[in-house]
């Protein structure tokens, strides 16, 4: 399999098979068929999965991501139809040539190389859980037959930070199935919802999973347009999507004024609900209002707390509506009924104990400082990028599959503007994941120098920040 050098070798000598899985499974998200066929198409068009790669089995790669072979078999499926790989009698499914790719440089092979791609978070920046657990083990809630949505000691230590008073609580696994379940509510048996654009691949995943139709809300600087919620509106959408803060891609944030703007328009609208994405809920710079303050009756915020204490914390936080909240709970009530006590107890010892919370301070401007700094140094030589907030960039390229296949071949992998947009895309358009970006300068401008040659523009001298 040729993919680039953080490739784990050879864990099965005998087939390669096992070394495949465990190399793909690191890179894709599989909440849902959709999301692993968007993913090894981005591996495939970064030139990180490249020609010839053969892929591994259904039932090896599905044993490894968790999900069944006929899930995998229909990603499979669906990327033969796409024309990405095809399946051979002796050889198994390998990866196509559907275009030029442009061969990696043999001096970048011994480079460092960046995976701007996959938006993973530091685990170095992560806090300390061990005495979180222990505190969680202490609820005295735990073993209780009742169920506890949301324990009283989270609700205390969430309150503070809420930008409105809701009617109602809950919690859920993570912030993506926090925001399944807070659509799917929204939503109810109807089918069509608004949602910004361009927005988080991650959003458009979840719709998809469940089957919405999906009306495009252009932004700005300020968040949605007033104007295009309005024009969305006149096809009376179930819900109103969108991130009212580090808002993917563009790292914008929702204030007061447009705000209310929107909850203008949308009181015109009385049957739509209002969904609010706070994915990275406390590693966010800004604190923004909530429509729940002008819409209380009709929206839900969800805030995820995974990228800042880690995935293994499983608890995110849904607060608002008490009809939605308990919708909420009913689609929850024949999986798992509510998110653990002891994981509730931990998440309200972390958000109230100092020196956690002064590692999240750290980690909060760690973040911020390394966005920042790749954005001067990219507008410095000339691209035209954006990124106010939050843990990525949008970078305006000519093309966007030549820049990334050119910069595949410079040892970078970028996201697809593509998968952001909903319907027709507005313009060539990259996305960077900031998160694991070095903290060094000189690192920080090799990687814009790289950009900048894309651009067909000669290198800048920069003066160190």
């Amino acid at each position: 399999m040729t993919v680039t050098k953080d490739a784990p070798e050879n864990l099965d000598s005998d087939t390669g098979q096992l070394a495949e899985a465990d190399w793909l499974a690191r890179y894709v998200q599989t909440d849902g068929g959709g999301n692993l066929v968007n993913s090894i198409r981005d591996l495939i068009q970064s030139g990180r999965l490249q020609t010839g790669a053969r892929l591994p089995t259904v039932r090896i790669l599905g044993s490894l991501l968790g999900v069944s072979p006929a899930t995998v078999a229909g990603a499979w499926s669906r990327l033969r139809e796409l024309g990405l790989i095809e399946t051979r009698r002796r050889g198994g499914t390998v990866v196509t040539d559907i275009a030029a790719r442009v061969a990696v440089r043999p001096e970048a092979r011994d480079e460092q190389s960046w995976d701007l791609a996959q938006g993973l978070i530091d685990y170095a920046l992560l806090p300390e859980l061990g005495q979180a657990l222990l505190a969680g083990l202490q609820e005295s809630s735990v073993h209780r037959a009742s169920k506890e949505h949301a324990i009283p000691g989270l609700v205390a230590a969430v309150s503070p930070t809420w930008p409105f008073q809701p009617e109602a609580w809950s919690t859920a696994g993570s912030g993506t199935e926090g925001t399944l379940l807070a659509i799917q509510a929204a939503a109810g048996e109807r089918s069509v919802v608004a949602i910004e654009s361009p927005t988080s691949p991650r959003l458009l995943d979840i719709c998809a999973t469940l089957g919405l139709e999906l009306i495009a809300v252009a932004c700005d600087d300020s968040g949605p347009t007033p104007g295009s919620l309005r024009e969305a509106l006149t096809r009376q959408p179930a819900a109103f999507i969108y991130q009212p803060r580090a808002q993917v891609p563009l790292g914008h944030a929702v204030d007061a004024v447009r705000l209310s703007e929107l909850a203008l328009e949308l009181r015109r609208s009385p049957n739509t609900q209002v969904v609010e994405d706070d994915f990275i809920g406390p590693l966010s710079q800004t604190t923004a209002p909530s429509m729940g303050a002008l819409l209380p009756d009709r929206t839900l915020l969800v805030r995820g707390y995974c990228n800042t204490y880690g995935i293994d914390l499983r608890t995110c936080v849904i607060g608002g509506s008490s009809k939605l909240i308990d919708s909420v709970r009913r689609l929850r009530s024949f999986g798992a009924a509510m998110n653990s006590r002891i994981l509730q107890g931990a998440l309200a010892w972390l958000l109230r104990d100092e020196r956690t919370g002064a590692a999240i301070a750290n980690a909060r401007q760690r973040y911020a400082s390394r966005r920042e700094n790749l954005l001067r140094l990219l507008r410095a030589r000339g691209l035209t990028a954006q990124g106010n907030d939050g843990l990525n960039l949008w970078v305006s390229v000519p093309r966007e599959e030549a820049a990334i296949v050119s910069l595949a071949a410079q040892g970078i992998s970028v996201g697809s503007g593509s998968r952001c947009h909903v319907g027709p895309k507005t313009g060539e358009f990259l996305r960077l994941s900031t998160a694991r970006l070095p903290d060094d300068i000189k690192a920080l401008e090799q990687i814009a120098d790289r950009f900048e040659e894309i651009q067909g523009r000669p290198t800048l001298t920069t003066q160190p920040l």
